[in-house]
């Protein structure tokens, strides 16, 4: 039995790599659509296709009053169609998609032009599945072109043929920035400079570029770290955890390389000033960061973050 909370399911999981999907119908309301990584064929006889939606999302009250979806697979260059229905606070639209152009198939339920590959689907059932609902889906049409894939693994997008390479190139980045800040001799109070420097920023672009299923995951770091309040080392690898979550968030390479290196040298000063005190506190200040991430308010992210880390210096008596 796993207790960590579903701290190691998360990591787990997150080493596989699927595909990237828009789930789209049209209600009565408009069309609505969400970017979706849980999708997989069901059977052949009859054609089904799940997909697994988050309780919360309003595409189940609009796929149940529609009875047809359908789910667009997106190509390598697609990442922009996946950002725009991961954004939160969208509402129907009577139109049509404002900046994604869509066509209509069999169920009248809206198909992405040029996605990889897509079906056209009546509602067969729909089940429960612990925090989601399992969509099952009945294929009426379906149909796709060539093409690479658009990849989601680690918490983020991928092209298939540049996963590697980019991702390597980030880590390398981080790993030279930490070398450097270690041959200067970088004490604690610089960091903390730079780090306040930079996290606003980072958490106020997060807000309005994160998808419900990253904020779970995030909540789920919070709630690991909170177990091990008492464990310097491992309080401290959750905690940075976050912090590197929501920089992956914000969809800045630069940011993520930037708070990578800067955790590398971080990790050694917070364990060596910390306490249990200062270990509540910032599990405190987390549940507060994500109550404004999750609500998509960027200005108050970015004034959260800042009070936090000014909190963190005055706890462990830096500056």
């Amino acid at each position: 039995m796993i207790h960590d909370h579903g701290h190691a399911f998360r990591q787990a999981a997150g080493r596989f790599a699927s595909g990237v999907t828009v789930v789209t119908t049209r209600a009565a309301e408009g069309a609505y659509g969400v970017t979706v990584s849980s999708f997989a064929s069901l059977s052949l006889n009859p054609l089904l296709v799940t997909v697994s939606i988050n309780r919360s999302s309003s595409l189940l009250d609009y796929v149940r009053s529609a009875k047809a979806f359908a789910v667009s697979v997106l190509a390598s260059d697609q990442q922009q169609v996946a950002d725009y229905f991961a954004t939160r606070g969208r509402t129907p639209e009577s139109a049509g998609f404002a900046t994604v152009r869509t066509t209509a198939r069999q169920t009248n339920a809206p198909i992405i032009d040029g996605c990889l590959s897509w079906f056209d689907c009546t509602v067969e059932d729909v089940l429960p599945g612990g925090d989601h609902e399992i969509l099952v889906g009945r294929v009426v049409a379906a149909g796709g072109r060539t093409g690479e894939p658009l990849v989601y693994w680690s918490g983020g997008y991928r092209a298939l043929t540049t996963e590697v390479a980019q991702s390597e190139r980030l880590a390398n980045a981080s790993d030279g920035l930490a070398v450097a800040y270690h041959l200067l001799d970088v004490g604690p109070e610089e960091m903390l400079d730079a780090q306040s420097s930079v996290e606003p920023a980072m958490a106020a672009l997060a807000a309005t570029r994160t998808s419900a299923e990253e904020w779970d995951r995030l909540k789920e770091l919070v709630d690991q770290s909170e177990l091990v309040i008492d464990q310097p080392d491992d309080f401290n690898e959750l905690a940075l955890a976050f912090h590197n979550a929501i920089a992956e968030a914000s969809r800045n390479r630069v940011l993520q390389a930037t708070l990578a290196s800067l955790g590398q040298v971080q990790s050694v000063h917070y364990r060596d000033r910390g306490s249990p005190e200062s270990a509540r506190a910032a599990v405190a200040a987390h549940r507060r960061l994500l109550v404004v991430l999750r609500r998509g308010d960027a200005e108050a992210a970015r004034e959260e973050m800042r009070q936090h880390l000014d909190a963190v210096r005055g706890q462990l008596q830096i500056g």
